[in-house]
């Protein structure tokens, strides 16, 4: 727990037994850059041996008590939001990020689409409504910013080059946040190397990027930490462009040192 006031990132998401996804990839990707963080859960799993953990949303008031206490003991510079699981914990959250409009916030849209069964259309819809005006940055993947776009009626073809994913993230920045990234993950057949692209839009110029990092664990999953490695150099003052290439380049180096992800 950082000191009472200490400036950092407050994280919310989905409590995962993995140390690799959810909250816990969260903690160990700010704190890996010696930010302080307070995570704030807002569901967890239950698992009972089923193939897929039943997930236990937080009721709202709770979640809303919750965040009023996670404030009381840091200096929040930057919002990590993950996944929400209904309209009134979007609403709970929509209502921090008013009471907070100074605060930087970045937005990870894959676990509000992957952490539990997928979202109801009204709540994809109070999600782009309520949350995305807000961020600083959205963070996406392809098919997460397709199911956005055609939320809010954009029409946008499928990509099929890095420059129409260029126009994929443009088209993003007309839901309301001031940068949006899309991102992908290739990890090669022989699982010895990943490749990490990603297109950042909301500056002067856009920025692509693709680099091959070792694998020597062939693990896959390494951009779940992208997000909250980016919200940390945030918070360290950097800009958005540079938190950006920082966040990838940990993730990179972390991937190439075999000894910070885990392949189960």
């Amino acid at each position: 727990m950082p000191q009472m006031h200490s400036s950092g990132v407050l994280v919310l998401g989905h409590s995962a037994e993995s140390r690799n996804t959810g909250l816990n990839a969260d903690e160990r990707a700010v704190a890996a850059q010696e930010v302080p963080v307070v995570s704030v859960s807002t569901a967890s799993s239950r698992n009972d041996a089923a193939e897929r953990p039943e997930i236990v949303a937080v009721m709202p008031p709770v979640l809303k008590q919750e965040i009023d206490h996670a404030a009381q003991n840091l200096d929040c510079k930057v919002i990590k939001i993950g996944a929400l699981f209904s309209e009134e914990s979007i609403q709970v959250v929509a209502g921090l990020l008013r009471q907070c409009s100074s605060t930087m916030s970045v937005v990870d849209v894959e676990p509000f689409f992957k952490a539990g069964s997928t979202p109801a259309p009204e709540t994809v819809s109070a999600f782009r409504k309520h949350i995305l005006p807000s961020a600083t940055l959205i963070s996406s993947t392809v098919q997460e910013a397709k199911i956005l776009l055609d939320d809010a009626g954009i029409a946008v073809e499928y990509p099929k080059s890095m420059e129409d994913v260029q126009a994929m993230a443009e088209a993003l920045r007309r839901l309301g946040p001031q940068y949006a990234m899309i991102k992908r993950e290739i990890l090669n057949e022989s699982g010895t190397k990943s490749m990490l692209h990603f297109v950042l839009c909301g500056g002067p110029e856009p920025q692509l990027s693709s680099t091959l990092w070792e694998n020597p664990k062939a693990f896959f999953g390494v951009s779940y930490s992208i997000p909250s490695a980016i919200s940390a150099l945030l918070t360290k003052g950097y800009n958005v462009p540079e938190a950006v290439s920082g966040g990838f380049a940990f993730v990179g180096e972390m991937l190439k040192g075999g000894d910070y992800f885990e392949s189960v």
